[in-house]
């Protein structure tokens, strides 16, 4: 019979945490959304506000703090530009509907 430490993916997640390799996979995930936001940029606002960023884990952990990687795009549309949403035409009750550009969603595939 086998022994396993409760401990173990809290432990390997610290681990990963730290590592040098999590950075440069954040830049490549930087690198894919600026590739794929440039087919669809108008201004450039959002591409100049996507980076990545260290943050705590949302999860648990048994050994202390683990800390992951965010790619984030800091645009105050990110939200319209990734998901859509609705336009009104002026002096009317018409509205459209803008679909999304599913930025993140393409860079993730992208780097897969």
């Amino acid at each position: 019979m086998s022994y396993v430490d409760p401990r173990a993916g809290s432990m390997a997640a610290q681990i990963a945490g730290e590592s040098a390799e999590m950075d440069r996979v954040a830049v490549r995930g930087v690198r894919a959304v600026r590739s794929v936001a440039a087919a669809h940029r108008l201004t450039g606002n959002y591409i100049d506000k996507v980076f990545a960023t260290e943050a705590p884990s949302v999860l648990p952990s048994k050994v202390g703090p683990i800390k992951d990687r965010l790619i984030v795009a800091d645009d105050e549309a990110a939200v319209s530009i990734e998901h859509g949403h609705m336009v009104r035409f002026k002096n009317a009750r018409r509205v459209r509907f803008v679909p999304g550009q599913h930025i993140m969603g393409k860079a993730l595939q992208v780097m897969s």
